[in-house]
């Protein structure tokens, strides 16, 4: 009996024990399980975060060769765009410089100061003839005849018909009066009050020639001084672009002798022209092709620093082209002022009594009826000159441009 009972005991015991055994190794197993089921989560975070930045490295690398295409398609632009400028800013200045004189418009002004006779209706000539025979400056009928006759002498002068626009009034007149007064001093009994009518008579023509005179001879001067700083706005401009063009494989050539600024530069434009830069362009884009015909824009940016020096200096060339506009708005500034004061001179005819009424169109026009006409006529041939101008320069054009290159250059 014992012995079954040892026996049961032992054999509760190893039962016992291989249970506790296998609770042991199912803890294991669970644990073992667990392990591999987080460094499988593990393994595949892994292969996930891997994925992702493989997929960010791919996207980096497109990135990149979309921001070197980007960076040589503004650079491709800016450089086809300051070519574009280069003919704008030549052509605006050629334009201005020749239409700086509008022979319908100066020409009228300039037949204003007529001596011989002209829009306002008198001759200056038969203005002194006149007041000298109604004065009666002189007694005899001898000196009055040698006084008429070097009046027509002085009048007819080529020393006198030389002097720049109405100065030739001024310059006659004084000659005469001192011709007079000399005369004077040889009679026994000098009329000077005579003499003194007579100056009186032509000043009131006098003053209107010097008011004309100081417009017309202000407005040379000005001229002068515009077309000397447009002319080295020009050089400038041939200065940068001798230094420039090399850049884009364009070697400017030497001014011919006796050749023009203005046919020089058309001449060195119709050269390097905007399809002469694109076709170099295209070009050194086929450098840096590949068999797939795709374009290596990272070499060619690093290689072709030739071409970024040029688009660098975009800078200048919007300053050239902002002294141009200074210049362009001067000079309507001073056009204007040159009208009005031609008017004024207008207004001194008018206030003076000189202007003549004078047949027109088969009607007889008042001198009041001339003085509105021929200020009309000047208004009109102004605006037309400066409308031309305008058209054919169209200075917004030339503002957008330049805002263009602050564009390209923030790039």
């Amino acid at each position: 009996m014992k012995k079954v009972i040892l026996t049961a005991g032992l054999i509760i015991a190893f039962i016992h024990a291989s249970f506790s055994q296998i609770e042991a190794d199912s803890l294991k197993i669970k644990r073992l399980e667990k392990e591999i089921e987080t460094l499988k989560n593990y393994n595949e975070n892994l292969s996930g975060s891997l994925e992702i930045t493989n997929m960010a490295l791919n996207d980096l690398i497109r990135d990149k060769n979309i921001s070197d295409e980007t960076r040589w398609t503004n650079l491709k632009s800016s450089i086809l765009h300051s070519t574009q400028i280069y003919k704008k800013l030549s052509d605006d200045i050629i334009n201005l410089k020749s239409r700086m004189t509008d022979q319908d418009y100066q020409g009228f002004i300039n037949s204003l100061g007529s001596i011989e006779g002209g829009p306002l209706g008198f001759s200056f000539e038969e203005v002194i003839m006149e007041s000298v025979k109604r004065i009666g400056i002189f007694e005899s009928k001898s000196k009055m005849d040698r006084f008429l006759e070097i009046t027509n002498s002085v009048i007819a002068s080529p020393i006198a018909a030389g002097i720049p626009f109405v100065s030739q009034a001024v310059s006659a007149s004084n000659s005469l009066l001192n011709v007079a007064y000399s005369s004077l001093m040889t009679e026994k009994k000098p009329d000077f009050q005579k003499l003194n009518r007579f100056e009186t008579e032509l000043n009131k023509y006098l003053t209107y020639f010097a008011a004309l005179d100081k417009a017309n001879a202000a407005n040379q001067s000005s001229y002068n001084d515009r077309i000397l700083l447009l002319e080295n706005l020009q050089l400038e401009l041939m200065s940068r672009l001798k230094k420039e063009a090399p850049k884009l494989g364009y070697q400017v050539p030497d001014r011919f002798n006796n050749e023009t600024i203005d046919a020089y530069f058309n001449r060195v434009l119709n050269g390097f022209s905007y399809d002469y830069v694109q076709l170099y362009l295209t070009r050194i884009e086929n450098r840096y092709k590949n068999n797939r015909g795709e374009i290596n824009y990272s070499n060619l940016l690093q290689r072709e620093t030739e071409l970024k020096n040029f688009s660098t200096h975009m800078g200048t060339l919007a300053d050239l082209s902002k002294r141009f506009i200074m210049y362009y708005d001067n000079f309507f500034e001073i056009a204007d002022s040159y009208h009005t004061r031609v008017l004024e001179a207008l207004d001194l005819a008018n206030n003076n009594g000189i202007i003549k009424g004078r047949k027109a169109g088969g009607t007889e026009e008042t001198p009041k009826q001339v003085y509105e006409r021929i200020s009309k006529n000047l208004k009109d041939k102004k605006s037309t000159r400066d409308n031309g101008i305008k058209d054919s320069i169209n200075i917004s054009d030339l503002r957008q441009k330049i805002e263009k290159i602050e564009e390209f250059r923030s790039f």
